[in-house]
């Protein structure tokens, strides 16, 4: 049997493993002396422009990007677009990374 043949095996395993996800709107600093002046009411100002997607992380992660919606009286997060990220062991060697690239550009020139 072939390395990706077992690495994939390995991988199906994991099907069962539990994996937090969290769904992060922006963060922001603030004294802690502004810290204790917050009461009910208080508005925090966060970087992040209105309509802008939010980040969505698999433990501490980024695997992509979503929408916040409302249903049945929950939050809920509609995934955008997924990073396309390579994980580690699982990468092509470096000639057929470049040797892809290039058929890339090829079919883009194509175009």
């Amino acid at each position: 049997m072939n390395e990706d043949g077992t690495v994939l095996e390995q991988m199906e395993k994991l099907g069962d493993v539990f994996v937090t996800l969290r769904a992060e709107l922006a963060q922001t600093m603030m004294g802690f002396r502004e810290l204790q002046e917050l009461e009910t009411g208080s508005v925090i100002r966060l970087p992040r422009p209105t309509g802008e997607n939010i980040d969505v992380y698999a433990e501490d992660v980024l695997v992509g990007w979503g929408e916040v919606l409302p249903m049945e009286g929950l939050m809920n997060v509609r995934l955008a677009d997924l990073r396309d990220a390579i994980l580690p062991g699982l990468q092509e060697p470096a000639e057929s990374a470049g040797q892809r690239a290039e058929t890339e550009g090829e079919k883009h020139d194509a175009r």
